[in-house]
This record gives structure tokens, C-alpha cells and sequence, in this order.
């Protein structure tokens, strides 16, 4: 989690960040990248490690008051969640649990990889055809009964005409790579096409107070 909206103008970093798991190696993993990384703002007591297990109600062990005389905010600007959807039991929690962290008109951004399965009513696993189509619609459904709705931005006619993109903000490696004018491979392992093949795609949701 993430509160930008007083952030340090000369580095472009949020004042506030909030690392979690639920997992204690995970954890120990994250202690050790802030530290190796931002020494001199850990300091500052602006980047934390919290344990934070998904779920209602659970929101509370990243505000308010902690154990260790941390003062947290009551809620934050964005959420960010990276590869985490392996099963879709937890979907339902996760959504949740990013709603109650966020205030009105905070962002949740879900960087996705499809790799729940969607099986249908029988427990079969979905054919591979549009089966990342199915899980994100499957995503934006359960999101919005948490008031998480898709955000929209306008990415210029000339995007829309080349590569067929909505408003919508769900990115995909077409529109990342139209955007950012690169076509060369992502890493030596990541080609761009490898990407839109997996389906891979950042879902930029907003919280409304509407369902």
C-alpha cells in the first residue's frame, strides 16, 4: 500500500509504503529488499513490512495504532497486488481486504498473470481459449461487489484505432508497447508477444461508493 498524496517531490516517491505478506520467509524477504535498497528513508520510518492476512476486517493490522508505536493512516491512496491470484478462493478476500485499506476514490492496481483456474459448474477446467477473458471478467465482478470499479482514461484516438483498446483501464502489453513506443523483448526471457500470449494485463481498478 501506498499513500502518494504527500509525496517527495524531488524523488517522486510516496511518503508512506507498506509491504505485506502473510508469509513469514516473505516477509524476512521484503525486511531485507527495503533494507538493501532505501536505508537512508527507513529512517525516516517512511517504508514498513507488515504481516496482513486477507479477509474482512482484517485491514486493521496496516491502520491506526501499532505494536511497535507505528502511526498508520486510516486508510490509503493505492493498493498495489503483483502475481498473486494462483486460486480463486482467494479472490473474494483479496478484493475485500484492498476496499476496507482504501478511501473513497483510492486506486487498487492488480498486475495479473492468469493462472487460477476458471472450471465451470462441474469443476472442469476451462478450455484455453479465452479463458484469461473469462477469469478477468470473473476478477471485475467479485471487484465490484467490493465498490472496486474499473477506471477509465483516454488513450488517444490513435491508440484505440491501432490496437482496438477501450477506455478501460486494463493494460495490456499491446497498449504498453504502443504507449511507450518499444518493441524490443521486455528481458531476455519476456518477449512482448510472450506477454499478450499469457494474457498478462494490469487491471487499474477505483473505489466508488456505488456498487
Amino acid at each position: 500500500m501506498a499513500t502518494p498524496s504527500q509525496h517527495d517531490a524531488a524523488s517522486n516517491r510516496p511518503s508512506l509504503l507498506i509491504l505485506t505478506d502473510a508469509n513469514e520467509e516473505c516477509l524476512d524477504f521484503c525486511r531485507n529488499n527495503r533494507d538493501a535498497n532505501n536505508e537512508s528513508r527507513n529512517a525516516e520510518g517512511c517504508i514498513y513490512v507488515k504481516k496482513l492476512d486477507w479477509g474482512k476486517g482484517n485491514a486493521s493490522a496496516v491502520t491506526g495504532s501499532q505494536e511497535d508505536g507505528a502511526i498508520l493512516p486510516s486508510s490509503y491512496d493505492v493498493v498495489f497486488a503483483t502475481d498473486v491470484l494462483y486460486d480463486l478462493s482467494s479472490l473474494e478476500p483479496l478484493v475485500t481486504t484492498a476496499s476496507e485499506l482504501l478511501g473513497e476514490g483510492g486506486y487498487f492496481v492488480l498486475s495479473h498473470v492468469p493462472r487460477a483456474s476458471t472450471g465451470d459448474d462441474e469443476g472442469e477446467t476451462s478450455s484455453c481459449v479465452d479463458s484469461w477473458q473469462h477469469l478477468e471478467s470473473i476478477i471485475c465482478k467479485e471487484a465490484a461487489k467490493a465498490k472496486l470499479h474499473l477506471a477509465e482514461f483516454d488513450i488517444g484516438g490513435d491508440a484505440k484505432a491501432s490496437i482496438n483498446e477501450t477506455n478501460q483501464m486494463i493494460l495490456r502489453p499491446t497498449l504498453l508497447s504502443h504507449l511507450w513506443k518499444e518493441s524490443s523483448p521486455i528481458s531476455k526471457k519476456h518477449s512482448w508477444q510472450r506477454m499478450i500470449d499469457a494474457g498478462a494485463a494490469i487491471l487499474v481498478f477505483r473505489k466508488k461508493g456505488h456498487n
